[in-house]
């Protein structure tokens, strides 16, 4: 006997064939047997409520989308707000630049018309003076 070799009983092979193969059987005949042998009541218990759960699915697919379609719609009108917002606040902005602009050019006109009345208030103090002159040199003439 080779002691390398496995253990084997003369004939093992012919008896484990036919042995796998009933057992082969045997599961699938069982698992008709079982399949079989479920009552209808509760195949169909099974199918209505495979076919509830069917249908809870679709209503809430369905949800989800509605949902999904509002927050959509509502993302839409805040970006159309934003944009709005947006192009406000540059003619504000604008505006304002502008109105900067008025402001600093009324300054210099205010600033011109306190020169010019500066100049007239020297004016009219020289006037003064002159009169002042030529009156005393009218009653020194005399």
């Amino acid at each position: 006997m080779n002691r390398c070799a496995p253990f084997m009983v003369t004939g093992q092979e012919n008896v484990v064939k036919p042995m796998k193969r009933w057992f082969v059987l045997v599961s699938l005949l069982l698992h008709g047997l079982i399949t079989g042998c479920a009552r209808d009541t509760d195949v169909r218990a099974l199918q209505a409520d495979t076919s509830a759960l069917g249908r809870q699915s679709s209503e809430r697919h369905q949800t989800v989308e509605v949902r999904l379609q509002r927050l959509s719609d509502s993302v839409a009108q805040f970006e159309q707000s934003q944009a709005e917002t947006r192009r406000d606040a540059a003619r504000v902005a604008a505006t304002l630049d502008t109105l900067r602009s008025q402001l600093q050019s009324i300054r210099g006109d205010i600033e011109e018309v306190q020169h010019e009345a500066g100049s007239t208030t020297e004016l009219a103090d020289f006037e003064a003076r002159l009169r002042d002159l030529e009156q005393q040199f009218s009653v020194s003439s005399q």
